[in-house]
Formats: structure tokens, sequence, C-alpha cells
């Protein structure tokens, strides 16, 4: 018999442990190894106890979770999993950066008042946990390197596609960037970097968790260089902004150049990122773009096929700077991605390549 999965919960609140205890030891294969009441304490437990994952509420006295987070991740590297009561306003801000200090994933607290939700949440609480503790986490240090030096990396024993012409409804690139596990704070640092002219609309796919797409949107906008909203039903795209997919629809681009939000059978993830590229790939031609980031499994991979097959910029994440190098293996392997580069490269490409290369609205 395997070991089970050792949990550490952290919640200021001891009717809160004692539920997520009981949610997370219904599953006989993992074992809560111990419970903090703060940060301090969180960080003091996980140097002894050593568990294989944290599960972090938000709001918290002494430290709160982003600190704890930051912490944790410099010194004891632990696969975290950050509960939030709130999926927008300050607690989900406060949830994002927790995501950029080195946490995993983000899921909404189980809440008290709602006995009929709990064993859905019960249920996606174990899956997550069960997911995150195969990630192997690596050490967040600031300031631990700085930028490289670009080196424009293409891969040559890719296959080689003929560019086609543009079919642009609104005659400016259009670049989707898909990020899923650890790509929240890769996404908000390339819209940080790209420079305020930049010439493409931008369509970001990130797989979050049900509830949390508003609150990503305002933790991204906070940082973007470029004016960046969640996408809506019949949203014009314009060079020189951002959209979010929403966490519950596909996005599609229609002739007109207009947003629509497909909610179609659920395949394997929604919102897909492969979905998305693949349409601007048939619209767009080779003024299409696509950017595939960290994260587990494939989505994005034949997108991304498709999009260099119609002429357009493919770039995968290189490994080093990936929390999962998952995605863009796929890619890579599919002779999909025309590029595999760090974040500080992407930048510096995606603003050579876009910048100024259509008139601002």
């Amino acid at each position: 018999m395997t070991n089970p999965l050792r949990v550490l919960v952290v919640d200021d609140s001891a009717l809160m442990r004692r539920l997520l205890r009981q949610m997370l030891e219904s599953d006989p294969t993992i074992r809560v190894v111990g419970e903090a009441g703060d940060g301090k304490t969180a960080i003091a437990l996980t140097a002894e106890l050593r568990p294989d994952v944290i599960t972090l509420d938000v709001r918290m006295p002494v430290l709160d979770g982003v600190e704890t987070t930051r912490q944790i991740m410099a010194y004891h590297p632990t696969p975290i999993l950050v509960l939030s009561a709130a999926v927008s306003g300050q607690d989900a801000n406060i949830s994002f950066e927790a995501l950029a200090a080195g946490a995993l994933e983000v899921m909404e607290k189980p809440s008290l008042t709602d006995p009929d939700s709990l064993d859905h949440l019960r249920r996606v609480l174990i899956r997550r946990v069960k997911l995150i503790a195969r990630i192997k986490v690596v050490t967040h240090l600031r300031g631990r390197r700085q930028p490289p030096p670009v080196e424009r990396v293409s891969l040559g024993d890719t296959p080689h596609y003929v560019r086609t012409p543009r079919i642009a409804p609104g005659q400016f690139p259009v670049l989707v960037i898909g990020a899923s596990t650890g790509g929240p704070k890769v996404v908000r640092q390339l819209l940080a970097g790209l420079p305020r002219t930049f010439g493409a609309a931008v369509i970001v796919v990130q797989h979050i968790a049900q509830g949390f797409g508003a609150g990503m949107a305002e933790w991204l906008a906070g940082a973007s260089a470029l004016p960046l909203e969640l996408a809506s039903e019949g949203m014009l795209l314009r060079p020189g902004h951002a959209i979010l997919a929403p966490d519950r629809a596909d996005l599609l681009i229609k002739p007109d150049g207009t947003v629509h939000l497909s909610m179609s059978p659920l395949l394997l993830q929604r919102p897909s990122i492969d979905i998305t590229m693949t349409a601007v790939a048939e619209l767009y031609g080779a003024s299409a773009a696509g950017v595939l980031l960290t994260g587990m499994g494939r989505d994005g991979a034949v997108g991304m096929r498709a999009i260099r097959r119609a002429g357009g910029l493919t770039i995968a994440q290189d490994e080093a700077s990936c929390t999962i190098f998952g995605m863009p293996r796929a890619a890579i392997e599919l002779g999909a991605a025309e590029l595999v580069l760090s974040p500080e490269e992407m930048i510096v490409v995606l603003s050579e390549r876009f910048a100024g290369s259509a008139s601002m609205p």
C-alpha cells in the first residue's frame, strides 16, 4: 500500500480547519498531518512536518497568505493550494498575489452556510490536492537572476509551413496567450512588459477555478501596460487591448471580429486554449500569433499547430522557466512551436514583432 498524501491545513478558523480535515480525510489516500491558524505557525510546521501539500487561507493573523507563501517557497518549497473566501475583490487579489509568489492553484473556500455545495467542493478539493501533489516545485527567491539576453531559439527539426495571407476583419494581428498551472504570474509578467504601443489585440486563455475569472481580470489589469477586461459576448477585438476568457466559456471570434462565448458541451477543459487558438488561426491566418505557457496536459498544442500552419508566430515557454512543462512540451513535440523562449525573451520578441504594427483606436 502506498503512503498517504500528507497535507498541512492552514486557516485562522478552527471550524474551517476541522471541515477541511474531514473533507480531505474522507479520501483514504489523504492524511492531514498538521493544522496552523496563522502564517508564522504554518511556516514552522512546514519546516518540521515537510507535508506533500499545503492548503492555505489568504487572510490570516501574523502573516497573510502572500507573505506566508513567499517564506515557504523561499525556504521549504511545497505545493500550495490557496483557498479564498471570495472570488473577486481584495481576497481575490491576495489570492493571485499568492500565485505570483509561488502557490500553484486557487479555489473557493467551502462555505459553512451552504451545506448543499459541500459535497461538490469536497470532491474538487480532493482532486486539486492530488493534482498539485504531483508537481515538483522549486525555490522562489526574489532577484534570483537577472533577465537573460534575448536569444531566439528556433526548432530546426520542426516542419516548415508556408505563410498564408491574412484574413483579418480588423486589419491587425491577434495574439492568443494560453496558460494553466503556474500561468497567472507569467501572464501578468508578459502583459506588464509589453509596450503601450503594442499593435496586436491580445486574448488570454487561462485555466482558472470557476468563479475566479473576474477577479483575475482585475488583478491582471492592475499590472498590464495594455487596457484589459474580462471578455463578454459581442465585444470587439481592438489592437493594443487585452481580454481574458471567462472561466466558464470557450472564447471564439466571429468573422466581424467580435467575441462569441460558447457554452457547447464541455470537453476536457474550459476555457479551451485549443479552441480559441484554432478559431483565431482560421480567421486571421498569418496575422495570428500564439504563446503557450506553463501547464499540465496538452491543451494548446493543436491550436498552436493551427496557427503555425497558417503562417503565424508561435512561441512555447522554455522548460527552465515553467512550473509544469507539460503543455509547452506537447506543442514542441507536435512541431507547433517556432520559438522556445523564457518569459523575458518573449517580451522582447513580441514587442519587436507587434509594437506599432497597427494604429491605436
